[in-house]
């Protein structure tokens, strides 16, 4: 047996197993343990997907016999927020949350990739609208109409059926 629990020395028992000192155990394994620990969580963090994680939607419609099931899919875009163009002391912002309608599955990855240029194409229309140009009825259509144009350009040679405004948000600042 092992009296002094500083010792490293295993003594032999009598049924001829070594017993082991468990302070020391626990000093020499609980180091090897944090460092594996932390080695975990530091490959977890940097292997992380931290790209656009698409969101999507499919819906089937019954179709004619001949045609068959027609299938569109709705893609959701990130939020797009931007500043009006103003010439008052007011500053107007606009928060778009926009859907596009596809018809093949195979393009939600094709626009995954095109995110950046699908933003871009998006921003650089918003900036130059005025408060006046997309109020109302008639604004959010001539806003809808040419974004969904712009859009089709871009994203060629995958065609967007339609492009929903799921939300809109206009705020107006003083400065």
């Amino acid at each position: 047996m092992i009296d002094n629990d500083e010792d490293i020395e295993l003594e032999e028992l009598p049924s001829g197993t070594k017993k082991i000192n468990r302070k020391k155990l626990v000093i020499f394994l609980l180091p090897v343990l944090i460092v594996i620990g932390i080695s975990v969580g530091i490959f977890y963090a940097l292997n992380q997907d931290y790209s656009n994680t698409s969101s999507y939607s499919v819906v089937t419609t019954p179709g004619s016999s001949e045609k068959g099931d027609t299938v569109t899919i709705f893609y959701d875009l990130p939020e797009i927020s931007s500043n009006l163009r103003s010439n008052k002391k007011n500053k107007e912002s606009i928060t778009l949350a926009l859907s596009i309608e596809l018809s093949k599955i195979e393009d939600v990855a094709i626009l995954d990739a095109m995110s950046s240029r699908i933003k871009d194409a998006i921003l650089s229309h918003i900036i130059e609208l005025t408060l006046e140009e997309v109020e109302g009825a008639n604004g959010l259509y001539w806003l809808k109409e040419e974004l969904l144009y712009r859009l089709n350009l871009v994203t060629s040679p995958v065609k967007i059926n339609n492009l929903n405004i799921k939300q809109i948000e206009i705020k107006t600042s003083d400065n």
